[in-house]
């Protein structure tokens, strides 16, 4: 009976993880919506200073000559660890001062990003020939070394993903409040002036070129002739006919 009940006890701590795991952050119900957490990128940096430091404390602590292995072994591994080490020191806090400097940009971000996945897929490979091939004082800094710098990592890739969709969302939004931006713009044409309303709101006024008027031709009135004077009016007496011969 004592039997049983020592092994029920880890298979109830582990359902009990199990459950807490599943519940959402917060302690909130699964029906409900989960407020994103903004990523400060200060604490990031801050992160990242910190486990560079204390990976590059811990790798100079190393003793790779001793370790259980042949020359050529050696020798690549303490290449290894040197490169990671001039990383630290002089790539890593360069980068950060360009994130600095450009005010959290999302490039500059991501170049930090980069490098440190860079430097933690190596170091991973180094912390576990520690484990195999030195001692235990050795391996265990470094697995620490090793998730401090994934845990930085990992928020840094937050940041950046939250900055893209904010960024996305600005270009999405009309800049004059709701306005829609599908769809022509609408323009009204009064005597060959145009005001034409582009898709932010702003009016455009376009004069366009008013062809002339072909001119008419009128014809001109021709002045009937004038009636010719009746011989009573001239003033001349008409001639009085011949007599005809009897």
């Amino acid at each position: 009976m004592k039997t049983l009940a020592t092994k029920l006890v880890p298979i109830a701590f582990a359902l009990a993880s199990l459950t807490a795991w599943a519940q959402p952050p917060g302690g909130q119900q699964p029906g409900g919506q989960a407020q994103p957490v903004q990523a400060n990128l200060n604490l990031i940096i801050a992160q990242v200073q910190k486990a560079a430091l204390a990976t590059n404390g811990d790798l100079g602590k190393l003793r790779i000559e001793k370790w259980k292995t042949d020359a050529d072994q050696k020798d690549q591994l303490q290449k290894m660890s040197d490169s990671i080490q001039r990383n630290l020191t002089n790539a890593i806090p360069g980068l950060i001062g360009d994130v600095q400097n450009s005010r959290g940009g999302v490039a500059a971000t991501f170049k930090l990003y980069h490098n440190i996945t860079i430097v933690y897929e190596y170091l991973t490979s180094l912390t576990d020939a520690a484990g195999v091939l030195g001692k235990k004082e050795e391996y265990e800094p470094l697995a620490a070394d090793a998730a401090a710098l994934d845990s930085a990592r990992e928020n840094l890739s937050t940041y950046i993903q939250q900055q893209a969709t904010s960024y996305e969302s600005r270009v999405r939004t009309p800049p004059s409040g709701g306005a829609s931006t599908q769809g022509p713009p609408s323009a009204a044409t009064k005597n060959g002036v145009r005001t034409v309303t582009g898709p932010n709101g702003i009016k455009h006024i376009i004069v366009d070129d008013v062809p002339e008027e072909p001119a008419t031709h009128t014809k001109k009135k021709t002045s009937k002739s004038a009636p010719k004077p009746s011989p009573a009016a001239s003033g001349k007496s008409s001639p009085t006919p011949a007599p005809s011969p009897k």
